[in-house]
């Protein structure tokens, strides 16, 4: 868990494209709003995780907003609930119902449906905001941050240079 939380700050605090945490937080975000036990959450991991971006950004922020994306369940049963009804729609998910295995998605869950379909159309601004909020936090709060006598004490305690110490993300240890 230190790996993700050091690779998310160095890639923060370095010349790491603002981009690719954005896509990293926006696809925590999609991932954390599917509920999880079904193949459609498996498949969505397993493309994301050869998606170039922060592994650490996305990490954090799948486990992070696990927790509060449960407390939308009655939203995204609604908005599933509205989806799964429209008429338009209809042929095809009777038709994805028929798909062998394409059930085990279990898309006809009204849960399921609703939090992709909420987690698709908030990625875009969930992309933007923390493109804005990275930059931001470069150009305004990092010097200030990095001066202060209260970062330079804590950056010397010996459980942070442990942290600061610790191997990056698929380096081994020597």
């Amino acid at each position: 868990m230190f790996k993700y939380i050091k690779s998310f700050f160095s890639a923060l605090n370095a010349n790491a494209h603002p981009g690719d945490i954005a896509h990293a937080v926006a696809m925590g975000l999609l991932l954390a709003a599917i509920p999880k036990g079904n193949l459609l959450w498996v498949l969505s991991f397993s493309v994301l995780l050869f998606v170039r971006v922060n592994k650490g950004a996305f990490f954090l922020s799948l486990i992070l907003l696990s927790f509060v994306t449960p407390l939308a369940d009655g939203f995204f049963d609604a908005f599933g609930y509205f989806i799964l009804n429209l008429k338009p729609t209809e042929p095809l998910f009777v038709a994805l119902v028929n798909t062998p295995f394409v059930g085990l998605t279990r898309f006809n869950n009204s849960v399921v449906a609703g939090s992709l379909a909420a987690g698709l159309l908030a990625y875009a601004p969930a992309y933007l905001l923390v493109r804005l909020l990275v930059r931001l936090y470069r150009t305004k709060l990092q010097p200030k941050i990095v001066n202060s006598k209260a970062y330079k004490v804590i950056v010397n305690l010996p459980v942070i240079k442990q942290i600061i110490a610790a191997p990056r993300l698929g380096e081994t240890l020597k």
